[in-house]
């Protein structure tokens, strides 16, 4: 399963540099009109023209977001039977903690895109101004309220292209090389088809000696534990969700730690309650299908009050 993503702003002339990616490699390009003929094949019904605008719209912001989670599901669901080339609709978020996939981002200078802009649509200056602005201004907006990400942050890619450099075609041609370098030497352990990658079961194995973890909030949780003198593990194992009819796993759950001496498995989220609702909808699944298994989720807010309380004890003079 290859998956490329590709983030663009607006009048980079990513669309067509996703196009054209899509048929080099035959992945199956996943763009605004997949998103609407599938989810619309499933009953559901973007709320508004824009899901930016409708988010904004108290209104309108419940539907919305009903619908952005379906989008989400429908993405993975694609994921596990198809090699995606995802454009925009946060798929760098989604597939963030899936090694082999390449994050891309395509950018240019703020001239270089209105002029475009212009060209494309057939707009002077100033509206091509406007627009271009509310784009970025809509796009950071998204970014923000569902992920609490910043989408202009070029380190949260793994290619970024200026296509006031280039032309589109050379720039598709770069991410086809970059792709096959990035992905063909990773040797990823078999697992169960259909395992959703948001809680990371896809991971290559983390050296834990090494102190190498995935997410900043893992690596100070687990220097926490030291400092109390609590053992722990590292993932130590993934417990199985879900079926399909033919018995094969389509959903697997792997807690970040356990605790030994409290036989306590604990899973992190530093995300706002609203993006944090797969995590708590699977521990309460875990402890559905396992209620002998202790499990727990520290939420955003209480792992901040750990670490703030861990911290003052810190400066109390104490050494780890």
């Amino acid at each position: 399963m290859g998956v490329i993503t590709l983030s663009r702003e607006f009048g980079s002339g990513g669309e067509t540099i996703a196009g054209l990616v899509a048929e080099k490699t035959r992945f199956l390009l996943v763009n605004k009109e997949t998103i609407t003929k599938g989810l619309s094949e499933q009953g559901f019904e973007k709320p508004a023209p824009l899901l930016e605008t409708a988010l904004q719209d108290e209104s309108l912001a419940e539907a919305a977001h009903r619908y952005i989670e379906a989008m989400h599901d429908y993405i993975y669901d694609l994921a596990i039977r198809n090699n995606l080339l995802i454009l925009g609709r946060g798929g760098s978020v989604l597939f963030r903690d899936y090694p082999p996939a390449l994050h891309v981002k395509v950018i240019a200078q703020f001239k270089h895109r209105v002029k475009r802009v212009a060209k494309l649509y057939d707009l002077n200056t100033e509206t091509a101004v406007k627009l271009v602005k509310e784009q970025d201004r809509d796009t950071s907006r998204y970014y923000r309220q569902l992920f609490d990400v910043n989408w202009k942050n070029l380190r949260a890619y793994d290619l970024v292209l200026n296509t006031e450099k280039m032309g589109l075609e050379d720039a598709a041609d770069i991410i086809v090389t970059a792709y096959r370098v990035h992905a063909e030497p990773r040797e990823l352990k078999d697992g169960p088809s259909g395992i959703e990658f948001e809680d990371r079961t896809f991971r290559t194995p983390v050296e834990e000696e090494n102190g190498h973890f995935m997410h900043r909030s893992e690596e100070e949780f687990s220097s926490m534990l030291d400092f109390y003198r609590i053992k722990w593990e590292y993932e130590p194992k993934t417990f199985m969700l879900e079926w399909d009819s033919e018995g094969n796993v389509v959903e697997a759950f792997s807690p970040d730690f356990y605790l030994v001496d409290q036989d306590l498995y604990v899973e992190l989220t530093t995300q706002k309650p609203k993006q944090a609702w797969r995590k708590t909808r699977k521990i309460k699944r875990m402890k559905e299908l396992y209620p002998d298994i202790q499990v727990r989720l520290i939420d955003k807010k209480g792992f901040e009050s750990m670490l703030k309380k861990h911290s003052i004890d810190r400066d109390e003079g104490e050494e780890w």
